[in-house]
């Protein structure tokens, strides 16, 4: 970001920013900053159907605002940021135009620019995405068209790749934000023998979590500058446990989608009483602190340990085979209508230990 913040928490590109009166419920709930739906230089239209909910599954076929350019500048007029930051989302087909955006809506009142690069939809993006050269010159037009800082959101594939975050980072960016979402379908309706979607969309929500939390442990390792994490993120939990991997702010997406605006506030709210109730006065002092637990798989040094029970389980009165069913050693079993496991057959993978709903199967020495 490169911008001073009053608390971690920022909402992303979407239509939960489409217009000024969007942007100001985001900024009335309490965010941080908010990153206007994306901007071009010409309006877009929309396509109907658009979004596609699968239980926690979301997708969408959305690219940028259906807003002109100028409609832009009398939106951002009405807005009332007080001590929120303003963060606006653009793209260009050059960049020269990139520049031409960029300098346009400083003016138009933004603190920060985020370039929007890698959404997996259209080929908007295929040449940027695959070479490292051309997101330089973009980045390095859109810096040295204006004074305020620029952030660079980056698909899966862009963030892990340490060529394409270096040419970033020389190019003069702040900060990175990432995940976007991830290339998807919703499935096949078999009957029909037709998809379920009419192209591509993304796919967002609570299940790209893990792969988001992957990519922000990677970035703090390939580069120093600033991380906004996004991707599944809808609780304080989940936002400590992206800024305890290195982020310095978290973006809040899908989880607006699906309960409302005030999903900021209480993000807010909870976070903050984490770290009151644990003692803690400023998010700086849990920042990074899970690094130190992650290693390279290589360093990691073979040790056997045994799955153990530690309260009695009747299987009988419940519904719930996991372990058994999920043990490819034939260490847990059935007698007197309870479980046991075999020491000496377990192999002590951690499939039970993770997966009981219960919690009572733990792994040992």
């Amino acid at each position: 970001m490169g911008i001073p913040l009053k608390n971690a928490v920022i909402t992303a590109a979407g239509p939960w920013a489409r217009d000024g009166k969007s942007i100001q419920r985001c900024i009335d709930a309490g965010a941080g900053a908010v990153i206007t739906e994306t901007i071009t230089l010409e309006a877009k239209q929309r396509v109907s159907p658009r979004l596609f909910v699968d239980g926690y599954r979301m997708f969408n076929t959305m690219l940028y605002s259906d807003l002109h350019l100028e409609q832009w500048e009398s939106e951002l007029e009405q807005v009332k940021k007080r001590d929120s930051k303003l963060i606006c989302s653009i793209w260009g087909s050059s960049a020269s135009e990139i520049a031409y955006l960029a300098s346009k809506v400083e003016r138009m009142g933004a603190d920060a620019i985020e370039i929007s690069i890698s959404a997996p939809i259209g080929s908007r993006n295929e040449s940027v995405c695959n070479h490292s050269a051309d997101i330089h010159a973009f980045v390095k037009a859109a810096v040295e068209a204006v004074s305020i800082p620029v952030m660079v959101k980056l698909s899966y594939e862009a963030a892990v790749s340490p060529a394409f975050l270096h040419a970033i980072e020389r190019a003069g960016a702040k900060a990175v934000s990432a995940i976007d979402a991830i290339k998807g379908l919703r499935g096949v309706d078999i009957e029909s023998r037709k998809a379920e979607m009419m192209t591509y969309g993304g796919y967002t929500g609570r299940n790209i979590r893990p792969i988001s939390l992957a990519t922000t442990a990677q970035l703090r390792q390939y580069t120093q500058m600033q991380i906004c994490s996004v991707g599944g993120i809808k609780t304080a939990e989940h936002a400590l446990e992206f800024i305890m991997l290195g982020a310095t702010a978290v973006q809040l997406a899908s989880a607006i989608q699906e309960d409302g605006y005030g999903v900021i506030s209480k993000l807010i709210h909870d976070l903050d009483d984490w770290l009151a109730g644990h003692g803690y006065s400023d998010i700086e002092q849990v920042r990074g602190a899970a690094l130190p637990s992650l290693m390279p798989f290589e360093d990691i040094k073979p040790q056997r340990r045994r799955a153990a029970i530690t309260d009695h389980c009747d299987i009988a009165t419940t519904d719930c085979n996991i372990c058994i069913n999920g043990c490819l050693y034939d260490a847990i079993v059935r007698r007197d209508g309870c479980i046991e496991i075999d020491a000496a057959a377990c192999e002590g993978c951690g499939l039970c230990s993770s997966g009981c709903p219960r919690g009572i199967i733990t792994l040992g020495w």
